[in-house]
């Protein structure tokens, strides 16, 4: 065989060599391919399926969001409803505060002037209540002044009754020096004041056989003071008040006086007194009037 047929062989069998690999590669590619193929198509279909999911999920998705929508529509509405209320309740509660606010301003303008003429009230109430005190006052004062003038009459009758005792003995005295048992015509008894009017001091022009104690008025005032038995009076020795002296306490509670016990007099100034407490019939306290003892008894 010559060298070019075994290298002709040579090639045809290199070439036969290389035409089988190439056609065992063909076919193992063309595998590949179908292998590849078949995984594309299961994988297309499996994606095809998650897509027709997505979109059955997506469309329920977007019927429950339309669901939701409305019902938030509605949901706003009646909000919106209640916030118009809500806005027209505020208007009027603003209204009925600017109403309460000028009500407010009237009532504290009202109180404010109720405060002045309250004032002015009480100033009006302060002044008659001084009054009052300054007529009880002076109705106590003009009440006791009273008393003492009753007394006064008592005192001057009595001196009447003497006077004329006294007159009439002195007729008699008189008659029975001149022998001629008559009374003098000169003596008018006429002329005597009644016990209303204010008795003159009489001086006879003789020595008087019938001796009698000069009357004097009734010393009063009141108790200003308690200490144990010990009490303070309101008159001194100016008013006539000596050591010794003693005051009948009373009370007058509407009707007649009640009598509580007898003062003693034993310290004296000007324009007060002290003593000890005697015969004490009630308790004695500041305020009690008193009067003195001698000037009771002869009243009496």
């Amino acid at each position: 065989m010559s060298v070019l047929t075994k290298v002709f062989v040579v090639l045809m069998t290199v070439l036969s060599i290389a035409l089988s690999m190439f056609t065992i590669s063909t076919m193992a590619q063309q595998e590949k391919w179908r292998q590849a193929a078949t995984d594309w198509k299961a994988s297309a279909a499996d994606a095809n399926a998650q897509a027709r999911a997505i979109t059955a999920s997506a469309a329920l998705e977007a019927q429950r969001a339309e669901v939701l929508y409305q019902e938030n529509l509605a949901t706003i509405g009646r909000l919106e409803q209640e916030l118009d209320k809500l806005n027209i309740a505020v208007a009027d509660m603003r209204r009925q505060n600017a109403d309460l606010t000028n009500q407010l301003n009237n009532e504290q303008a009202q109180a404010t002037s109720l405060a002045s003429h309250n004032k002015l009230i009480e100033e009006a109430r302060t002044r008659e209540q001084e009054l009052a005190t300054q007529l009880s006052e002076r109705n106590a004062t003009l009440t006791r002044r009273n008393i003492d003038l009753n007394d006064r009459v008592k005192e001057l009758t009595a001196n009447m009754a003497m006077a004329q005792s006294r007159i009439k003995a002195l007729k008699e005295q008189i008659g029975s020096l001149t022998g001629s048992g008559t009374s003098y015509s000169a003596i008018d008894t006429a002329q005597i004041p009644s016990s209303r009017a204010v008795v003159q001091a009489y001086t006879p022009s003789v020595s008087e056989p019938i001796g009698l104690s000069d009357i004097t008025a009734p010393i009063r005032g009141q108790v200003t003071a308690i200490r144990g038995d010990l009490a303070e009076i309101s008159v001194g020795a100016a008013d006539g008040v000596g050591h010794g002296m003693r005051f009948l306490v009373y009370r007058r509670s509407g009707g007649a006086p009640k009598y509580l016990g007898t003062i003693r007099i034993t310290a004296v100034e000007a324009n007060a007194a002290a003593g000890v407490i005697e015969q004490s019939e009630g308790g004695i306290q500041a305020g009690d009037a008193i009067r003195d003892q001698a000037s009771f008894a002869l009243s009496n």
